[in-house]
């Protein structure tokens, strides 16, 4: 079945040809402007290798062509060219979407237990919303009109109408203005059904009876089809962590003469699995060994569902794959073969340019880094930076897996300066650090960091301006269990960094004496499983504590503002609390907030919208002393030369005396 998100991206190319040539040879390429030869492939049946024949793409072309029709793209057209190369045929699509079915009007009748809104909002064939221009909606998508039937239905079952009859749903096209309107008749709504009893079956080798307590179908509560799926879903995983690979759970009903439901489990494990090989394709530049140290099953291991999917997750927080996917392939009876099939993403990059910001003004920028280099998963960034304010010379060198083990490494040297409002801070140094993975999900590290760090262009002189050397101990402690490295869906990301300067010197000698902790948290959830939209909310914490140990530095302590310090919208660092000659000397204790809703913009690949809300707080003694905060609106883009972020922003509760900018952008920084 195909659904119209499948060709939004396909973007008309190529040259029309009325007659396939007859050539001959294997597929050596299957390309279309706008659509990945993976996804070609998915729709149409056919692969790069298999054997070409012009009956095989005629077949493709039908293929695809209905499918376009089924989305409402009723005036669709697909041509093909195959031109005969020196390893094979290559295959070009080019795709004509014509113009959609715009939805006018879709009308409920029957509905008196259900808003028409509620069970509107539920369904594909829907009118399109203000912003359907931008994230999609508001078109006819013939082929879903069955799957919109039984999702009304759903949303009867979620508030436990069992005896609802909703009948095939209509819609009647005008060709000529090309819209369409749908009609839905909802024959019986009934009553909803209370639950009485929730049993689970004994199942032959496997005791699932401890996790009774963890239903959410639940005794003397109104049924709900989703609680019901959740229980379901929920016992066979468990069975198949514990080797039941193939377990099935099904439900029974009986309806009581008092009007209520009774439910029974039945699990049926089937036979224990085991790994007997686990085959990585797609990898085309990382090692395969670097793949396998992520996986967390081997060959003789007995199949474990939490482990397959936790191993898929850690291979997509490397940051190395577009996509991840492992698929457990059944040999024999007791036996499967694990399919992992990775896609590589774009891990390096070469860049030279211009660069302008509200703040730093216009730049010249040069880097060449990649997180992957030769596919070893050893990463490496050499950059240059100038503009108006700053200018950044850094080397650096991190290999999260030394020899494939469970310890980590990174080494940098650096030479940087920083105009902030009041001063300009010139900072060289270098840093080692040493980590550890600890659990799957926990790593801790410690370093060393000496710095020397100059002042100039300060307004007015003080002894807060004398340059200083540091020589510090880190630790940090860090626990990662998102799904993505880049657009995580689910899924807790938080940090804890200690710094302690006060090493080799004294305070009198101008060496930093001070205590530094930071700290950061992140929530992650998708909402697409339950509203059929990628929708992801997102919540981030960061928290800074500093204590004065005998020299803790102006360039050294906490200050807010721009994306980088927290609360957008606000020059970069230049939310602080200020001396008695009016310059901005840093905070010992900062905390913001910020709450995210990210959607993707349906008319350009790999790129989101996303509205943020932050709210900072900094102070010396008290969290209360200096509060801001900000709305706004950023474009998210993982572009070929690295993620990209375009953000506008209203600061909402200014000062006199704040610097504030509308306009920020960053290039490199996750999402």
């Amino acid at each position: 079945m195909f659904k119209k998100a499948t060709f939004l991206s396909i973007v008309a190319a190529g040259t029309l040809f009325a007659v396939l040539p007859n050539l001959s040879g294997k597929i050596s390429k299957i390309d279309s402007s706008g659509i990945s030869a993976e996804k070609i492939s998915s729709i149409t049946g056919i692969h790069e290798g298999d054997s070409y024949s012009v009956g095989a793409i005629e077949a493709a072309k039908q293929r695809l062509e209905a499918g376009l029709k089924q989305a409402g793209y009723v005036d669709a057209k697909v041509n093909v060219n195959a031109v005969q190369s020196d390893d094979g045929v290559k295959v070009s699509f080019k795709i004509d979407k014509g113009d959609p079915i715009k939805i006018t009007k879709v009308t409920f009748i029957g509905n008196r237990k259900l808003s028409s809104d509620i069970l509107e909002s539920h369904i594909t064939n829907k009118k399109g919303g203000i912003f359907s221009w931008l994230v999609g909606g508001g078109e006819a998508v013939p082929a879903e009109l069955e799957l919109d039937q039984a999702r009304v239905r759903d949303e009867y079952l979620k508030r436990g109408y069992l005896d609802v009859v909703v009948d095939k749903p209509l819609m009647k096209t005008n060709f000529a203005s090309k819209t369409a309107e749908v009609t839905f008749n909802i024959r019986k709504e009934g009553e909803p059904y209370p639950v009485k009893t929730v049993e689970l079956a004994q199942a032959p080798g496997v005791d699932l009876s401890s996790y009774q307590s963890e239903f959410k179908l639940k005794s003397g509560k109104i049924f709900n089809v989703e609680n019901l799926r959740h229980d379901l879903n929920m016992l066979i995983e468990k069975a198949a962590d514990q080797g039941y690979a193939f377990a099935n759970a099904q439900p029974q009903f009986r309806k009581n003469p008092d009007h209520t439901i009774s439910v029974r489990y039945v699990v049926q494990p089937g036979q224990k699995i085991r790994v007997h090989d686990v085959k990585i394709s797609g990898n085309t530049k990382t090692k395969e060994h670097v793949v396998r140290r992520y996986i967390y099953l081997a060959p003789g291991d007995q199949f474990n569902l939490s482990d397959l999917k936790e191993s898929r997750d850690e291979l997509q927080r490397t940051g190395f794959f577009d996509s991840v996917e492992i698929v457990p392939q059944k040999i024999g009876s007791n036996a499967v073969d694990l399919d992992v099939k990775v896609r590589e993403a774009h891990t390096g990059s070469i860049s030279a340019g211009l660069s302008y910001g509200s703040y730093d003004g216009l730049g010249i920028n040069a880097s060449i880094s990649d997180r992957n280099v030769f596919g070893t998963g050893i990463g490496y960034n050499l950059q240059v930076e100038k503009t108006k304010k700053s200018h950044t010379y850094n080397i650096s060198l991190t290999d999260p897996r030394v020899f494939d083990s469970l310890y980590s490494l990174s080494v940098g040297v650096y030479h940087q300066a920083y105009e902030f409002i009041d001063y300009k801070k010139e900072e060289k140094g270098g840093y080692v650090s040493v980590g550890r993975k600890l659990t799957r999900h926990l790593s801790a590290s410690v370093g060393l960091i000496y710095s020397d760090v100059d002042y100039s262009n300060y307004k007015t002189y003080n002894v807060d301006y004398e340059p200083y050397k540091k020589t510090a101990f880190t630790s940090s402690i860090t626990f990662d269990n998102t799904d993505d490295y880049l657009v995580p869906r689910k899924g807790i990301y938080a940090n804890l960094d200690l710094e302690y300067a006060g090493f080799g010197g004294d305070v009198k000698d101008r060496y930093a004496k001070y205590f530094k902790s930071q700290f950061k948290f992140a929530a992650y959830y998708g909402l697409e499983d339950s509203l059929g939209y990628d929708l992801i909310l997102r919540y981030k914490l960061r928290a800074g504590y500093m204590e004065d140990k005998g020299l803790a530095p102006r360039a050294e302590r906490l200050f807010l503002g721009g994306s980088s310090w927290g609360v957008r919208g606000f020059t970069p660092a230049s939310i602080s609390p200020y001396n008695a000659n009016g310059d901005r000397v840093g905070g010992f204790k900062t905390m913001v907030h910020s709450f995210e809703a990210s959607i993707p913009v349906k008319f350009v690949p790999n790129m989101r919208l996303t509205g943020f809300f932050d709210y900072g707080m900094i102070g010396i003694n008290s969290l209360s002393e200096i509060h801001r905060s900000s709305i706004g609106a950023q474009i998210e883009w993982k572009s070929p030369f690295g993620p990209v972020n375009l953000i506008f922003s209203k600061p909402l509760n200014t000062k006199p005396g704040d610097r504030t900018s509308k306009f920020e952008f960053t290039i490199g920084s996750k999402f």
